[in-house]
């Protein structure tokens, strides 16, 4: 037994004193608390390369990260020296792998975490190419966690000639090596605003679903500021905004991070060059704000306005026999309101998107608590036009205050107008809601203002064109019978956007709506109590109870909504027919690489026009046996409550907002289909291959 030991011990003795060790070419460690480093080398041997690659390794503790070629906006990225055989020390060009995001305290960096390996190269002098090589590198690095430390090390090694051998420690190098970014398969440009872009054809929205991009130099680009990304076929933009408000003038070098569907990113760089890009919006403005006022024309007809109607037949019949400059008054009071609505929303959208926000049209009714209160001013309105209690619409007044009550009336029905339009989106208003809300503020002011003017032209032709006006019957007894006709549309209304809030599937926010009905029906029947005592001049202190009364329930009601409506975001679970599969990226994604047939339906439940082209064509037999019988996949996404792969799939299609109908054939490019549907439209999609 004694033989065998000392005969091992002579073996080790042998392998460790000879020219090859398994760790002979990772060095001696500088060790701290917070980390220990290296240096490795590819090879065990030199064999007379002018070029050999290291690698600076940095093993970092749990919670610790050291930082890219460029930090962000704090840090400080590694450095490698070399010197070769008492040489002149030369630089060590690191071959920077891609870096993750680290987001603190309104701080962005670029980081690395866990087992950190930087490769870089050195040159070996021409008068010691063929020698045996005595290496010392010297490094510095920054760690950091809660607080930062500065670091440094020397380091030293030999490679003695003879053949190239790999180490062990190559294989840890060539790992590192292939986290690089690759280069990037299509050229890249950028604006001189901070608009970067790509044009060509292997752009696919189906594919990239998230972008970013990580400049090689910290001062250009805002770290932190959110980068919105905008891809339909063909073309990608990804807004950068910039660090400083001046125009590039260079070209920027970077990594621009591209994820897919499944999650998977990629990293790729690229030097885009300032050039600047012809958009639709640069360059077709009167085609978006003339499609904008088509589709405001349009809305008119759209389910989604039918709450409205009501109050816009009321103030027509109220104004159709009066003096033509009351009618200019009250068509100028009802554009302004309109109008004044749309530039607040322009305002809201640009903000919340510069937030980071990635809002669509129709973002509002994703709330249950905007759902609850729209409804519950419906409900007041229908109640006041049934004469439960009475807020004048001074039919019957002439003086200067009645006509301050009109105007102020149709300014209201404007503003009303807008916010119970938006769930919809009518014909032409795709392509002009995509450009507002992907433009400058003042292009997307002037696009909401042509949509805003295309809602109000119906009631300004009927309140200021004569021959329309004739066509308005006298004022009369039958005006006070059909202001209460009129509330029942509204009740309807009422309905609607309780179903909505059912759909939310949050039964607090369910139960606050249904009390908010019964309340407010109470406070109306109170006021309108009090206004018939006060005229009569009776019981003051029975109207100063109800008073009280009113302000209770009141409070009430808003407490309710505070504590159980506004902080609800509960996720809808969407119970779908047996036929029918929850859209899904990853899905589709896999279902198109299989060259199988898909139809996506893009909804919500806040969409009445959605609703409408459900019952009338999707559901229909007709279209759902050829569904069967092509072996057509029905995918739907609902988008009644906020989902980002779906929110990401309408941006990348040019929408803002549901409706989308797209149809995937086996072979052959997407067909979208027109937002108002029909049996017949469907089935011509599905089999007219040349749509």
């Amino acid at each position: 037994m004694r033989v065998w030991f000392l005969f091992f011990l002579g073996m080790i003795g042998f392998i460790t004193s000879g020219s090859y060790s398994v760790l002979a070419k990772e060095t001696d460690a500088v060790i701290s608390k917070q980390d220990q480093t290296t240096i490795l080398s590819d090879s065990d041997h030199y064999d007379g390369r002018k070029e050999l690659l290291l690698g600076l390794r940095i093993k970092l503790a749990p919670g610790w990260h050291t930082y890219w070629i460029n930090p962000g906006d704090a840090g400080e990225p590694a450095s490698v020296s070399a010197q070769i055989n008492n040489s002149g020390a030369q630089e060590g060009k690191i071959m920077w792998p891609s870096p993750e995001q680290l987001t603190e305290n309104g701080l962005m960096s670029y980081i690395y975490k866990g087992d950190v390996i930087l490769p870089f190269k050195v040159l070996v002098p021409d008068d010691q190419i063929g020698k045996d090589l005595n290496f010392k590198v010297k490094a510095r690095w920054l760690v950091c966690a809660d607080v930062c430390i500065p670091e440094e090390g020397e380091f030293v090694f030999d490679l003695p000639k003879g053949q190239a051998s790999i180490s062990p420690d190559a294989s840890l190098i060539q790992q590192a090596l292939s986290k690089k970014p690759k280069k990037s398969p299509w050229d890249v440009y950028i604006t001189s605003s901070g608009k970067l872009w790509v044009k060509q054809e292997g752009v696919d929205p189906a594919l990239i679903t998230k972008a970013w991009f990580m400049p090689e130099k910290s001062g250009i680009i805002d770290q932190v500021a959110s980068q919105t990304l905008y891809v339909k076929p063909g073309l990608l933009t990804l807004d950068i905004p910039l660090a400083v408000k001046k125009e590039l003038q260079q070209p920027v070098h970077g990594v621009l991070a591209i994820q897919d569907g499944q999650n998977q990113i990629q990293h790729f760089s690229v030097q885009a060059k300032v050039a600047p890009l012809s958009t639709p919006v640069q360059t077709s403005l009167l085609l978006l704000i003339g499609s904008a006022f088509l589709g405001g024309i349009l809305l008119n007809l759209m389910p989604c306005v039918f709450p409205v109607i009501a109050m816009k037949l009321l103030s027509l019949s109220r104004i159709g026999q009066e003096h033509i400059n009351v009618r200019y008054k009250s068509s100028i009071a009802y554009t302004a309101g309109i109008l004044c609505c749309f530039i607040i929303m322009a305002f809201a959208f640009v903000g919340l998107r510069w937030m980071g926000s990635q809002l669509g049209w129709g973002f509002q009714f994703q709330s249950a608590g905007f759902v609850i209160l729209l409804c519950w001013l419906l409900f007041v309105i229908s109640l006041n036009f049934l004469g439960v209690f009475n807020v004048q619409f001074s039919l019957n007044n002439t003086g200067p205050a009645g006509r301050s009550s009109e105007y102020s009336s149709d300014f209201f029905t404007g503003l009303l107008a807008v916010l119970v339009a938006t769930p919809c989106t009518a014909p032409f208003m795709g392509i002009a809601i995509a450009g507002a809300l992907n433009a400058p503020l003042w292009i997307s002011i002037l696009i909401f203002v042509g949509m805003g003017l295309g809602l109000a032209l119906p009631y300004v032709l009927f309140a200021c064109v004569p021959s329309f006006a004739r066509i308005l019957p006298r004022p009369g007894l039958w005006m006070d019978i059909l202001k209460q006709l009129l509330a029942f549309p509204l009740l309807l209304s009422c309905l609607w956007l309780a179903w909505v809030v059912y759909q939310h599937q949050q039964s607090m926010s369910f139960f606050v709506l249904l009390s908010g009905f019964t309340g407010l029906g109470f406070v109306c029947w109170a006021i309108g109590l009090i206004q018939q005592l006060y005229m009569q001049g009776i019981y003051r202190v029975f109207r100063i109870f109800f008073g009280i009364l009113i302000v209770l329930i009141l409070c009430l009601l808003g407490g309710g909504f505070y504590f159980f409506v506004h902080d609800q975001n509960g996720k809808i679970e969407t119970q779908l027919k047996e036929n029918v599969m929850t859209y899904s990226a990853q899905k589709l994604e896999l279902l198109r690489k299989d060259h199988k047939p898909v139809f996506i339906n893009m909804t919500a439940s806040w969409c009445l026009t959605c609703m409408v082209n459900d019952k009338v064509a999707l559901s229909s037999t007709k279209v759902q046996e050829a569904f069967k019988h092509q072996h057509i996949t029905y995918m739907v996404g609902d988008w009644t409550q906020y989902d980002k792969s779906i929110g990401d799939f309408l941006k990348a299609h040019g929408r803002e907002g549901v409706p989308l109908y797209i149809y995937y054939p086996a072979y052959g490019k997407p067909k979208i289909l027109p937002q108002i549907l029909t049996s017949n439209i469907v089935l011509s999609y599905l089999s007219d291959l040349k749509k």
